[in-house]
């Protein structure tokens, strides 16, 4: 982008179609509530997938210090994945479906709140997660999630009701897979899982709690395996993900890793930061420490 400049403080990357709300009014918030003279802001629009990846990253070349996601995780994801180990820090205005990583780190969900955080703000520099080569930094799952993260990409609308739905649909009819996992070259876990995620933050978003006790700044990932279930027990489980008890299911195994190697008997659909891919018989998920500065407000534990 040719009117990016190394004088420019605060870049607003806006994804116009991410998440349920308009965004039509948000520039006029941002002039509102930013006590920054405008000449130091910049706000651009998204117009296809990867672009707000490709406008960090010209925007990183730039030395722009700080750039901010206006969108949800997968918007979230894109603009995040240019910034990892560089000096410039990701800010978040919460606008999609989930908005996990904007939950666990506190930001305010209301739109103005989260922008008058950019006028006090602490810099936290937090992990994040790589499978197969592709960061995340929310969650990533091969599992029932990615499977209903499929079918939710699909339908026409976005929110709770809508996840819910997918969810389902699904549950009924994935049985899970035969895994081989090895975790950290030591431990060997086998078995059938109807769920597979890999968890940095505390949840998937809009609250639902796959790992309750995760933090951000731990150097470790968390990885959640559920048995099969039948569809009442899978409902049980869904209360239990929203009010932050799947520490205490039987079901459920918790494992913290650096670094996991997955094997499974076929290709199959996988979810990162909630956005579905396609991934090989063979992956590998490690931890990356330490490895993105983000605004966040100044609260004790991440």
């Amino acid at each position: 982008m040719q009117d990016l400049h190394s004088d420019i403080q605060f870049l607003f990357i806006i994804n116009p179609i991410s998440g349920t709300a308009q965004k039509q009014n948000i520039p006029e918030l941002i002039y509102q509530t930013l006590r920054v003279e405008k000449n130091k802001i910049r706000i651009v629009l998204t117009r296809y997938a990867g672009h707000g990846r490709e406008i960090a990253a010209e925007a990183v070349q730039h030395k722009i210090p700080y750039i901010i996601s206006v969108g949800g995780d997968g918007t979230m994801n894109e603009i995040a994945s240019s910034l990892l180990y560089t000096e410039s820090s990701l800010g978040i205005i919460p606008m999609g479906s989930g908005n996990g990583l904007a939950r666990h780190l506190q930001i305010p969900l209301d739109v103005t709140k989260a922008i008058d955080l950019l006028n006090n703000f602490v810099i936290t520099t937090i992990d994040s997660g790589n499978i197969n080569g592709k960061p995340f930094f929310c969650t990533a799952g091969i599992g029932l999630d990615a499977q209903v993260s499929k079918v939710f990409d699909e339908l026409p609308t976005r929110g709770l009701k809508t996840y819910t739905k997918a969810f389902i649909r699904k549950v009924r009819s994935y049985k899970g897979d035969f895994l081989t996992i090895r975790v950290d070259n030591k431990e060997k876990i086998t078995g059938t899982f109807l769920l597979t995620s890999f968890a940095n933050s505390n949840q998937f978003g809009n609250n639902a709690f796959i790992a309750p006790d995760a933090s951000l700044t731990d150097q470790q990932l968390n990885l959640v395996l559920m048995k099969p279930v039948n569809v009442i027990q899978a409902l049980e489980k869904i209360y239990k993900l929203f009010t932050k008890k799947l520490t205490d299911d039987k079901d459920i195994t918790h494992v913290l890793f650096h670094q996991l190697e997955i094997s499974k008997n076929e290709t199959g659909p996988a979810h990162i930061d909630g956005d579905p891919v396609l991934l090989d018989k063979m992956i590998i998920v490690r931890c990356e420490p330490t490895s993105l500065r983000v605004l966040t407000p100044a609260v004790i534990r991440y």
